[in-house]
């Protein structure tokens, strides 16, 4: 008597489940998730980083740090040294810096310290990148630009700009 009364209500079109009503018919999966490989799904569904948007206060405590690294930067493109003094390399010990204050921020939102360190190294190559191209274009050491003389300088303000970046925004 159940069994037939379900019948009757099926027919009538009063199902209560709507995914009752089709249940016979195979679902079609997408052709772009089809024609993937199995390991870039599954990569796919889960992303090994995300993109997060920060705290206010997060915001500005890094901006605060990272905006004193690239005015330290700015400071020592600027000077000209004496000639013939080859003082120390005051861009690589400012880009150091910059590397643990990424691995530091990043570890503080929880990211592991060994997916942090990859994200990191990923931007300082694009801050590396983008900064060589940006230097190539600008010349500084043939035509100063905004009183910087040192090509390295340049690159180091776009890798420190790029470590602000990664570690704001990316988890």
């Amino acid at each position: 008597m159940l069994l037939m009364q379900s019948l009757t209500q099926r027919r009538a079109g009063k199902v209560v489940n709507s995914s009752v009503r089709y249940a016979d018919v195979k679902r079609v999966q997408s052709q772009v998730v089809g024609s993937m490989p199995q390991w870039m799904q599954s990569n796919m569904k889960k992303p090994p980083v995300s993109i997060d948007s920060p705290s206010t206060s997060d915001f500005g405590l890094q901006a605060g740090v990272y905006g004193a690294l690239m005015g330290l930067t700015y400071l020592s493109g600027s000077s000209i040294p004496p000639a013939g003094y080859a003082g120390a390399d005051v861009p690589g010990l400012i880009l150091a810096g910059s590397f643990g204050a990424s691995l530091y921020f990043m570890t503080k939102k929880n990211v592991k310290l060994g997916k942090a360190t990859v994200i990191t190294i990923g931007g300082l190559v694009a801050g590396t990148v983008v900064g060589s191209v940006v230097e190539n274009w600008l010349q500084v050491d043939i035509v100063p630009f905004l009183g910087i003389h040192s090509p390295a300088a340049v690159v180091s303000e776009v890798i420190i700009l790029s470590q602000f970046l990664v570690s704001l925004y990316l988890r």
